[in-house]
């Protein structure tokens, strides 16, 4: 049965942004390590601006949404009323896939940027590397090798205009990432992938450090947004989980964020939650020693274990 996310063990008042840890993932294009997603069906108890709201006055800097979740209105209503500069805030945004060169522009000078209410964006990713959802992540493999490329020349010219300052991809493969490498010789500045203690793929992760591509983790403590896509996740009560999390003082939902961060993996969580948004913001406060991290890279879902968040 689907858990609630156990109770952080302290609470504090608003977190300064300067306690979030940024990446450079683009020469001068610093992102904070901690984003917020406004995928709609991950917000049950708020509105997609409030919970945006929130996770501003709290000191989070980072948010992401994507064409496809409908939410980059609510986002751009969110900053306007946090009063927070628009220089202090990064916005990462997705089209919905390989739509084009031509489609990418029109689509993003045209419909994002007015939507959000902004004159740029700080990341733009290519939401998925394949067009049929029924691909989703990335079924269609070397498929549609020409369109993902020639999407790429779109960011690549919405970056020379100023209106995206980094640009990258997201649920691509090794190889689907090797096309952009060896044909624009330069690779994404971030890729977003389903990451989460059930569900990492190392030699993926291997593959993009070698290239200096930042991963990011959806679903990053797994659960229902992970069971959508037929992914196991371990449970947030799970005992192996508050053991360790005891030891250090720290919800399991932290530990988890924290073992994402530590492998260099920025997490994109969503809560309703104060407690859980301040928690998740601080869960930089502690570091996890080799042994803790290499116990977790190797934790299975226990045998009666269902999806949890």
């Amino acid at each position: 049965m689907a858990l609630a996310r156990a109770t952080v063990f302290w609470a504090l008042p608003a977190v300064s942004a300067a306690a979030v840890p940024e990446v450079e993932i683009s020469p001068g294009v610093k992102m904070p390590m901690m984003a917020f997603g406004t995928y709609r069906d991950s917000l049950k108890t708020c509105s997609v601006v409030d919970g945006v709201h929130q996770w501003l006055q709290l000191g989070g800097r980072h948010i992401d949404t994507a064409q496809n979740y409908g939410t980059e209105p609510d986002v751009g209503e969110a900053i306007k009323k946090s009063e927070v500069k628009r220089e202090e805030i990064f916005i990462t945004t997705k089209i919905p896939g390989p739509i084009g060169s031509d489609a990418v522009q029109q689509l993003v000078l045209n419909e994002t940027l007015p939507k959000l209410g902004v004159e740029y964006v700080d990341l733009l990713l290519i939401h998925k590397p394949c067009l049929d959802e029924k691909d989703f992540p990335n079924a269609c493999g070397s498929k549609l090798r020409n369109e993902r490329l020639n999407t790429w020349h779109g960011l690549v010219e919405l970056r020379e205009q100023g209106k995206v300052r980094a640009i990258g991809v997201s649920n691509y493969l090794v190889e689907q990432v090797r096309e952009v490498i060896d044909v624009f010789d330069e690779a994404p500045a971030v890729n977003q992938v389903q990451w989460h203690l059930a569900h990492h793929d190392e030699k993926l992760r291997d593959a993009m450090e070698s290239w200096g591509v930042t991963l990011e983790a959806w679903a990053p403590l797994g659960g229902p947004t992970a069971s959508e896509h037929s992914a196991q996740s371990i449970s947030l009560s799970d005992k192996r989980l508050k053991q360790v999390a005891g030891r250090h003082n720290m919800s399991t939902a932290q530990l988890e964020l924290r073992w994402e961060t530590q492998r260099g993996v920025v997490p994109v969580t969503a809560t309703c939650s104060k407690d859980h948004a301040v928690g998740d913001l601080n869960s930089f406060n502690f570091t996890l020693n080799g042994e803790d991290l290499d116990y977790l890279d190797g934790l299975k879902p226990a045998v009666s274990e269902t999806l949890v968040v």
